[in-house]
């Protein structure tokens, strides 16, 4: 794998003495969820920018639902299925991922659920300005 040239010289990756420098904005998103039978199917964060510019950390806890049940955290790009991971109350996820344009997370299990699931999602997204 190479870095970026300049000069007619490659330079060795994480060598970066006379690329240009990229700006990134920075934002931050937390807010709490709830799934209920009604609603199983949430989603979470949306993209608007280019998907393969943009750089998504974030967390995502499970603090509560129904016995046996757990929440699918799912990873799209447009309609097509990136990544799925699945949440037990109390767990966590944390990631950093690009390439995708949604998150969202789906209940599961026998309705209604009671207690509904309930947790909070934490994400920063890093996007190059202009």
């Amino acid at each position: 794998m190479s870095g970026c040239s300049c000069n007619n010289q490659t330079l060795a990756v994480g060598n970066h003495e006379c690329c240009s420098q990229t700006s990134f904005v920075q934002d931050k998103l937390c807010a709490p969820y709830t799934i209920t039978s009604v609603t199983p199917l949430i989603t979470i964060y949306a993209l608007n920018t280019n998907p393969s510019k943009t750089f998504v950390s974030g967390t995502i806890s499970l603090e509560s639902g129904p016995t046996g049940g757990d929440v699918t955290v799912t990873f799209l790009l447009g309609a097509t299925i990136v990544e799925t991971d699945t949440l037990i109350v109390g767990a966590s996820l944390a990631f950093t991922k690009s390439g995708f344009t949604s998150i969202t997370l789906t209940g599961t299990g026998a309705a209604p659920f009671t207690p509904p699931y309930q947790g909070e999602f934490c994400l920063t997204p890093r996007y190059p300005l202009g």
